[in-house]
């Protein structure tokens, strides 16, 4: 049977996205190498921006439930800076009143949740999700797995996909995309490639995958160890690399400089990792066992001259690869995730203005190479030469101490500045992320986007904008909310405000007409 779209990968970026498409009445199938959801330990959280997405699709109880089982399981282990993250997220989920939820690092410097101005308003404007953030990527996939069964998307396990043609001349022609796999071809008028780093999809378009080569080894695991204590809790650094232990028992993050190994498919053994964590931190232990797979990575930095191929779309780690400090990769992927999903769904559904498709590549690439730079910075200020260690002694002690630098630094880790040019004259908020935006009658906004429609939300006391969606109440949602002290928005699905009336009354109602057609079609 012929598919509307079929995504290869179901990691976090492949699950979101066919919700996306599943929730707008989009047929689309997941095609997956692994038989069970991976289990292998990688990034430890979310940030707010990502959480963010969750709580627009009425997912927010469901990761909040699982910090809480998180923090339960950390919270005894945790010494140092990592436990007053710990306990300053607990703090925050017993509080009626929200805070920003303070947690991440850069090049391991902790930020500090006491430095923190929690009166920015920046930041004030982005706390409903703070009880949701400490969500490991293995219970994502848990989560965005339940999603889209509930959505009714069909996700084929077992399947390794060997590459595609097109049913015309070549893959640029406005044909069907054949999907060729181990379980035979499957035909779709979409691919959206959401496989990985090493992407077969990608490798196939023969896409430029241009950056920087990799510096360091690192590695990750759940391990027992005969002797753990003399291990240092936290983020620590050495001569010869980096090494973190916890903040849950047992797991243990270790990057030395090196080269590459010869094999880097080759299973991490118990011995390879044994011997990166006595080099780097010095220390004689002896790991007795490991829970599940150890992984190894680097930080390759590297990324897709082109994000879309005629039918054929690159998201995820597919369209750019960095090292996975701060879980940066997870946050990217489901960004690129959201902004695709209804874009695609618009053009499928015949609504989407001219060119939409396009504005995928254009608004996510910037975002995906800002945050190939970010890491690198990182990788960089991990160095273990004494320079480099000065260097990182003024940043920890100089600068992040410093609470207005604090906040900017922790915004920035959170995803909430990133911003898109969605108008010519659009002014802020336009193209940021919405936010809370709390409503004065009660709820949220993000309450009436559970759906993935475009919403608008109108604070004028006569209900002034009604008319300019009405008849279109499958695309928008409309949202009265008297409350002159904030202005009126016109919100995308994924959550970018397109729209503000900060104008004059005269030009407001024209440049929403704008942005309505610009957007929705229509």
């Amino acid at each position: 049977m012929r598919n509307a779209v079929i995504v290869v990968g179901a990691g976090p970026t492949g699950l979101l996205l066919a919700s996306e498409l599943a929730l707008r009445g989009v047929r689309v199938t997941v095609l997956e190498r692994l038989e069970e959801p991976d289990q292998t330990i990688k990034s430890g959280s979310i940030n707010v921006a990502s959480a963010e997405i969750l709580d627009r699709r009425g997912l927010l109880p469901a990761a909040e439930e699982v910090q809480r089982g998180r923090l339960a399981a950390s919270g005894a282990f945790t010494t140092g800076r990592m436990n007053r993250t710990v306990r300053a997220l607990e703090d925050a989920a017993n509080e009626k009143s929200r805070r920003f939820a303070v947690i991440g690092h850069f090049a391991g410097l902790m930020f500090r949740h006491d430095l923190v101005d929690q009166d920015d308003p920046v930041l004030a404007a982005h706390t409903a999700v703070a009880n949701g953030i400490f969500v490991p990527q293995h219970d994502l996939e848990l989560l965005l797995g339940a999603h889209c069964a509930r959505l009714g998307v069909e996700i084929r396990r077992g399947v390794e996909v060997r590459g595609l043609r097109g049913t015309g001349t070549d893959l640029d022609d406005d044909a069907d995309v054949v999907v060729e796999t181990s379980a035979g071809d499957f035909t779709a008028g979409w691919v959206v490639a959401a496989d990985g780093g090493r992407s077969v999809i990608r490798r196939t378009l023969g896409v430029d995958f241009v950056g920087t080569d990799p510096e360091l080894v690192g590695y990750q695991a759940i391990a027992d160890f005969d002797d753990p204590s003399e291990l240092r809790r936290g983020w620590n650094w050495t001569p010869r690399g980096i090494y973190t232990y916890g903040p849950v028992p047992g797991r243990i993050l270790v990057a030395r400089f090196t080269p590459q190994p010869e094999d880097r498919d080759a299973p991490v053994t118990v011995e390879e990792l044994q011997s990166a964590v006595r080099e780097v931190s010095g220390i004689p232990v002896t790991i007795t066992g490991l829970h599940g797979r150890a992984t190894r990575w680097s930080d390759n930095a590297r990324q897709a001259r082109a994000y879309r191929r005629g039918r054929v779309f690159l998201a995820g780690d597919a369209a750019h690869v960095h090292s996975p400090f701060s879980a940066q990769g997870l946050n990217l992927g489901l960004g690129d995730a959201v902004n695709l999903g209804w874009k695609l769904a618009a053009t499928i559904q015949g609504t989407a203005p001219a060119g939409l498709l396009d504005t995928y590549h254009s608004e996510r690439h910037p975002i995906g190479a800002w945050v190939l730079d970010w890491t690198r910075a990182q990788v960089a200020l991990m160095r273990g030469d004494e320079r480099t260690a000065q260097l990182r002694k003024v940043i920890g002690d100089d600068l992040f101490t410093v609470p207005g630098a604090t906040n900017h630094m922790i915004a920035l880790s959170s995803g909430i500045l990133q911003r898109y040019d969605v108008a010519e004259d659009g002014e802020e908020p336009v193209g940021s992320i919405t936010g809370d935006a709390e409503l004065s009658t009660g709820g949220r906004l993000a309450d009436h986007a559970h759906d993935g429609r475009f919403v608008l939300l109108d604070r004028s006391a006569e209900g002034r904008y009604a008319e300019a969606v009405r008849g279109l109440e499958h695309l928008v949602a409309y949202v009265a909310d008297a409350d002159a002290s904030e202005p009126s928005l016109f919100v995308r699905p994924d959550g970018i405000i397109a729209w503000a009336d900060n104008v004059s009354d005269d030009n407001a109602r024209k440049l929403l007409d704008t942005a309505i057609e610009r957007w929705a079609g229509v």
